[in-house]
C-alpha cells in the first residue's frame, strides 16, 4: 500500500461505528442497494456505486487510495434492513 512511493499509514478507525450510527437514515436510503466507501471516521460516504469497481474508480478519480476507506454495502430497505 503505497502512494507516490511512500507507504500509507493505516486509517484510524477507532470512532468509525460510533459515528456511523449517527448518519441520518435519509442519507443511507439515498445509497440503498449500493456499494459504498466510508470515511475512516464513519462520518460520511466518500463514494458509492452499483459495483465495487465503480466505487474504486470514483475513489481513484478523487485521489483517495482504496485502502484508506471502509468498504461496505447498504441494503435496499425493500429487501433487507439497513
Amino acid at each position: 500500500m503505497e502512494k507516490n512511493g511512500q507507504p500509507l499509514e493505516p486509517p484510524d478507525l477507532r470512532n468509525f461505528y460510533e459515528n456511523q450510527r449517527r448518519i441520518p437514515k435519509e442519507l443511507l436510503f439515498a445509497h440503498a442497494g449500493q456499494h459504498v466507501a466510508w470515511s475512516p471516521d464513519g462520518t460520511r460516504i466518500l463514494a458509492s456505486g452499483k459495483t465495487e469497481e465503480e466505487v474504486y474508480e470514483k475513489l481513484e478519480a478523487a485521489g483517495i487510495h482504496f485502502s484508506q476507506v471502509v468498504h461496505g454495502y447498504i441494503d435496499n430497505p425493500d429487501v433487507g434492513v439497513i
